[in-house]
């Protein structure tokens, strides 16, 4: 199962599980070495805890790349304003 690391709340890390549409909390202990905001893993869940977590980088570049492709196109999307100065 994978998900990605949505925040840290103290001494836990909180992961949304993409496929379970839940949340763990796992010590941040258990992280790989140089885990960030945003970052992407492979979960192995048992009875409904987390038991291995793994770093998945593509999945993680992947993700960046679509998102920073996005608002390159918003950026770029500028119309200006509808509201002129007299």
């Amino acid at each position: 199962m994978r998900g990605v690391l949505d925040r840290f709340e103290g001494s836990v890390a909180v992961i949304i599980a993409e496929q379970a549409g839940r949340e763990f909390r796992v010590p941040l202990r258990y992280l790989p070495e140089g885990s960030r905001r945003g970052m992407w893993f492979t979960l192995s869940i048992e009875s409904g805890h987390v038991v291995d977590i793994e770093a998945d980088l593509t999945q993680t570049n992947e993700r960046a790349a679509k998102a920073e492709e996005l608002m390159a196109k918003l950026r770029n999307k500028s119309t200006g304003s509808r509201f002129k100065r007299k």
